[in-house]
């Protein structure tokens, strides 16, 4: 590509100099000079273009080296499906429901551990994927090398297939399946498509292949579902506290009776006890009357008699 577009300017290079020639026969100096000025300085404009344009390339080039070597190399690789993983669960669901490189019952390790609740619902994810056969025979000319490559991709992923069921499926610890991650649409594009049924025996093995792009819709399900499942726990929480409640409404409103009951009594024992009262203030009134009368009659009959001629 860089070769054409050095070719083009020299090309226009050539026609540059073919023009500076004609003006040069035709006398115009003059304007010779200023079409060679124009010409180079069009030439060192697109120069730096090109070095720019050189460099780019070259930058772009050295990142897919990188990422051949990234595939070449099966440790590498393997980091890369882990990383991609976790990116994909962190941006999927809360970090509460997952664990990284947990330890099983068993000491197995599985990338990714979904925790849904219960153990029986939890679900491990598997990351570790060989791609050696696979990258050879799709770069093999061969035929029979070809065949024979392709015999062996087969057997590596029905044998990833057999330990993700025997090592990540555990009775009473995870939920009856596990996930096998394939980090390339491409690779899972083959095995989808693949004679041999590999999505089929799979699922008669408890585990359920996913790439990318379909572990996202299964996250975004179970995000969904865990969701669901808290709702329905706060809504028995709910339910049970509006129950308290109402037997505390029922306790208090029958306590409000008894109060009022308890306050029409004691109301009737005040009437009472003011009618007690007013009845006291009766007979002590006329006590004092009495008392009031006798010391008056007292009073006349000790008058001197004179006085009172």
């Amino acid at each position: 590509m860089l070769e054409y577009i050095i070719i083009g300017f020299l090309g226009i290079l050539l026609v540059l100099i073919f023009l500076i020639y004609q003006k040069i026969n035709s006398g115009d100096n003059l304007g010779v000079e200023r079409a060679v000025n124009t010409g180079l300085g069009e030439i060192r404009t697109k120069l730096t273009t090109i070095a720019e344009t050189k460099e780019k390339i070259e930058g772009l080039q050295g990142d897919m080296v990188d990422f051949k070597n990234l595939f070449n190399n099966k440790t590498e690789r393997g980091k890369f499906g882990e990383e991609y993983l976790e990116d994909i669960v962190k941006d999927s669901i809360n970090k509460k429901h997952y664990k990284f490189q947990h330890t099983l019952s068993n000491s197995k390790r599985p990338d990714c551990f979904l925790t849904f609740g219960s153990a029986e619902e939890s679900i491990c994810i598997d990351s570790k994927f060989s791609w050696e056969n696979y990258k050879k025979m799709h770069e093999e000319k061969d035929e029979q090398i070809k065949k024979s490559l392709a015999k062996s991709f087969r057997e590596d992923i029905e044998k990833h297939i057999k330990d993700i069921s025997e090592r990540y499926i555990i009775t009473g610890e995870t939920a009856p399946l596990a996930l096998m991650f394939v980090a390339s649409e491409g690779v899972f594009r083959d095995i989808v498509k693949h004679p041999e049924n590999f999505i089929k025996k799979a699922r008669e093995k408890n585990v359920v292949i996913v790439s990318p792009d379909t572990i996202f819709g299964f996250l975004r399900t179970y995000r969904l579902l865990i969701q669901n499942r808290e709702m329905y726990m706060l809504s028995g929480i709910i339910q049970k506290q509006v129950a308290a409640l109402d037997e505390d409404v029922t306790r208090l409103s029958k306590r409000i009776t008894d109060a009022d009951i308890k306050h029409s009594q004691i109301s009737e024992l005040f009437r009472q006890a003011r009618t007690s009262v007013e009845k006291i203030q009766k007979h002590t009134s006329k006590i004092v009357e009495l008392d009031l009368e006798e010391k008056k009659t007292k009073e006349i009959e000790t008058q001197d008699p004179n006085k009172l001629n």
